[in-house]
């Protein structure tokens, strides 16, 4: 055996050793690199198809194009190239001269008889089927040899069964990449589970729902992650899904999460297979809380409605009915009752609005960007409040500082806010007692807060007294009606504004309030 028969044979080795190579690209590249090698190719290109025979796969070219370039190249060759004729033909080509062979394509004349002159060009079959075209190319005229065509097709058929794997593993791949994409994009929190209900398979969404990462989860059976995790929801998670798996005509539950104080839609999906371990459960999770909140709220306001509305309503008819017959008998009315159906329709009128801003905060008005002077709108928020003052015989304390520059945000939702905070203080401090309000700018902030020598707010409800619908409970404060909507609303006024509220209270000697926004130029 002379060297040269030795190099073929060390080629079609290293050909045959590709079956353990599984990277697609790796596979085209070297087996270019080796047939170029052993024929003494300059260079050389490989047009891959897919599976079926029909698209384009892969384009390993020889030049280095742009994607746009690459796109056109490739088209005009298969179309009317010697890779397009090797395709239709289904056969290998040998081309001893470019410039007298019609099937070659000339894309830069000039550069192009000085880049190549001989061409090898053969096709891949992988069982039976098309799948590639790999070209050779060399700058001399009648380099190649029906000798070197003949080894070239042995690389070729050597390499089918390296190809074939390599397109598969690819294809694997592909689908896992999509998956991998389908599962980052669904909102919905999903879950694979085995036979066992161990979990397999968790996306994004899901871990953000229950705040955990992949290795918190994964391969643990849900019965097990509720004590891991400490969270029963595991547990209820793994009872709903055996029961939906037992009864597929029932396969969705409704399951709330008392720590995260999510509630969930859970849809449960058997996956069957020939193979048990090729088997499991698919839960997707979708996150109603938003929902739950609603039908909570409409039945709050319900309760709400029917019980501080029936109240108000009653002592107005019942006032009413006592004037109507004094009129007939012509007395005329007490003025204690008129200024009592006063204040009946004041705290109608004062549920109502407390209605309106439920609704306007759930609705997300966008915020007006305007500037304005904070001393007006203190002054228009003590418009509105003073009378509450006087008629508790309150005393009213200003702390305004002086030269305040001018804010920028919605004056209406800030007046608002002012407005509950003072609202607050003059209805939690008994008769007599005091409210002082002082406003400032320090380090590009301007801060108003409200003081008052009122009930105060028990230690152990504090943390809770900005969350929706949440009134502080004592015995002081038994009688003051309220939806506990008020500082809600003032928190999400404030942090819309890019600002913090913050609050002071100490239970019998009263509570401060305030905020800070940014001051805006």
């Amino acid at each position: 055996m002379n060297v040269s028969d030795k190099s073929h044979v060390e080629m079609l080795v290293q050909i045959a050793r590709l079956l353990a190579t599984l990277d697609l690209d790796d596979v085209l590249w070297q087996t270019i690199s080796l047939t170029t090698q052993t024929v003494g190719a300059a260079r050389g290109t490989f047009f891959l198809l897919d599976e079926h025979g029909e698209t384009l796969q892969r384009f390993i070219a020889a030049q280095n194009y742009d994607p746009e370039t690459r796109q056109i190249v490739s088209r005009r060759i298969l179309e009317q190239g010697l890779a397009g004729w090797v395709m239709a033909h289904q056969q290998s080509a040998l081309i001893d001269d470019t410039a007298t062979d019609p099937r070659w394509v000339v894309l830069d004349a000039e550069k192009e008889l000085l880049r190549v002159r001989s061409v090898l060009c053969v096709p891949f079959f992988v069982e039976g089927e098309l799948r590639g075209v790999m070209t050779l190319e060399h700058p001399q005229p009648r380099h190649f040899t029906p000798e070197h065509l003949r080894l070239v097709e042995a690389a070729a058929h050597q390499a089918a069964a390296s190809l074939r794997n390599a397109q598969l593993f690819d294809r694997v791949q592909a689908q896992q990449r999509q998956l991998q994409a389908v599962l980052d994009g669904i909102s919905e929190g999903l879950l694979v589970l085995d036979t066992e209900l161990c979990v397999r398979l968790v996306n994004p969404a899901a871990l953000t729902l229950f705040g955990v990462t992949e290795a918190d989860v994964l391969g643990f059976n849900l019965e097990v992650l509720a004590e891991q995790l400490a969270n029963p929801f595991y547990a209820r998670l793994a009872e709903g899904v055996k029961a939906a798996v037992q009864d597929t005509a029932n396969n969705r539950f409704e399951l709330r999460d008392d720590l995260t104080k999510r509630d969930f839609v859970v849809n449960v999906a058997n996956v069957s297979a020939k193979r048990t371990a090729e088997s499991g459960i698919v839960i997707a999770l979708n996150d109603v809380s938003s929902l739950k909140d609603l039908t909570r709220l409409k039945t709050h306001m319900i309760q709400m409605a029917s019980h501080d509305l029936k109240n108000p309503i009653g002592v107005l008819r019942n006032y009413l009915d006592v004037i109507r017959a004094e009129v007939k008998s012509g007395v005329l009315p007490d003025p204690m009752f008129l200024e009592n159906m006063y204040k009946s329709l004041a705290r109608m009128e004062s549920l109502v609005v407390n209605l309106l801003d439920i609704q306007r905060a759930e609705d997300a008005e966008p915020l007006k960007r305007e500037p304005f002077d904070p001393y007006d709108l203190i002054n228009a928020s003590l418009e509105d409040m003073t009378p509450s003052v006087r008629m508790r015989q309150q005393s009213l304390v200003q702390n305004i500082q002086p030269n305040l520059r001018p804010l920028k945000g919605d004056f209406d939702r800030l007046r608002e806010v002012i407005n509950n905070l003072i609202d607050n203080a003059v209805k939690y401090t008994p008769d007599g007692g005091t409210i002082s309000i002082s406003a400032y700018a320090e380090d590009e902030r301007f801060t108003f807060s409200v003081k008052d020598t009122g009930y105060g707010i028990p230690a152990d409800q504090q943390a809770s007294i900005f969350q929706p619908y949440f009134r502080a409970t004592q015995a002081s404060t038994a009688h003051i009606s309220g939806t506990g909507v008020g500082l809600s609303l003032v928190k999400e006024v404030i942090e819309r504004h890019g600002g913090q509220v913050w609050f002071i209270s100490k239970e019998g000697q009263g509570s401060t309030f305030g905020f800070w926004l940014p001051i805006l130029t």
